[in-house]
């Protein structure tokens, strides 16, 4: 007769990770990951501004923290960790590089004195920061954020493929749509999780890049610097392409996407109403997401991670 034997193993566990580069919509994120997880949820950072995470610093982070199941990071850098019993859920959105650059500047304009234009800045970072001008994203995902030389078409292929294995690949410009598909396929670990979102440190830039929003930034920074920008984005620029196709790809997976697209956006319009009826009424309790009608509550499964 056969023998059947069951032997102890540990459950799988689930943590989703946020890469969060600089000026991309990453706010946003940790407050929506900060809402669905609650003490669940950290962020992970070095002692300097300007440290280096490596895979390792995490897996060793998530070992000493079992309790944890998200992570946002400014600091960390790929490739992920392979971690034995865990599956990590990475996420990292990316965005229209000279967009990014003009809202680094709007940043820059709001935190610090200086009367310097956005011409000067930008002439001003191409002078003296190749690494915060060029290629930053491919960069990023390439080669753990270290800029040795312009990037190649090598480093697009390896960024490429991080963005292509990503559990969660995000783009600004297509914010709901990136968070739509997210919430589809995150569904049979996490399955009670919503990413609806108010937008957080929002600056005067836009998601979209319709033609007159690129008019507009000839006309800010010139044409002559505007071309040099390009050019100095060539890896970026191609990048932002082929995120924008993965995202519509995934999307076209999901089924009745324009519908669920519809409901996500009348889901954030209602948070943003309950967050204003709340602070319009000092001491009023304005009702949460959970308690509005037809919402769901959080169960421990989704607060663990556990697989259904």
């Amino acid at each position: 007769m056969a023998a059947h034997i069951t032997v102890p193993a540990p459950r799988m566990r689930y943590v989703i990770v946020h890469y969060h580069i600089f000026k991309n919509g990453g706010t946003t994120l940790e407050s929506i990951l900060e809402r669905e997880f609650g003490e669940a949820f950290a962020t992970l950072h070095g002692p300097d501004s300007d440290t280096t995470l490596a895979s390792s610093a995490l897996s060793e982070f998530l070992l000493t923290h079992p309790d944890i199941a998200a992570v946002s990071s400014h600091h960390l850098r790929y490739p992920k960790p392979k971690m034995e019993h865990v599956v990590l859920f990475d996420c990292c959105f990316l965005r229209h590089p000279l967009d990014r650059l003009h809202s680094y500047y709007a940043h820059w304009s709001r935190t610090k004195a200086g009367g310097e234009s956005a011409r000067e800045f930008m002439e001003h970072l191409i002078d003296a920061a190749p690494h915060q001008v060029s290629d930053v994203q491919v960069h990023q995902l390439a080669n753990a954020g270290a800029f040795m030389r312009p990037a190649s078409e090598h480093d697009l292929q390896k960024a490429t493929e991080v963005l292509r294995h990503m559990a969660i690949p995000g783009l600004v410009a297509m914010y709901d749509e990136s968070l739509v598909a997210a919430e589809y396929f995150l569904r049979p670990a996490f399955p009670t999780i919503r990413l609806e979102y108010i937008a957080q440190n929002v600056s005067n830039g836009t998601r979209a890049l319709p033609g007159e929003r690129m008019d507009y930034l000839i006309d800010l920074w010139g044409a002559d610097l505007y071309e040099k920008l390009v050019r100095f984005n060539q890896m970026d620029l191609e990048l932002f392409r082929r995120v924008r196709a993965e995202i519509n790809q995934r999307l076209d997976l999901v089924p009745r996407a324009q519908q669920r697209l519809a409901e996500f956006r009348a889901r954030c319009a209602q948070l943003a109403g309950e967050e204003i009826t709340s602070s319009a009424a000092p001491g009023a309790s304005a009702p949460s997401p959970a308690s509005a009608p037809g919402a769901r509550v959080p169960t421990p499964m989704h607060r663990e991670g556990r697989s259904p």
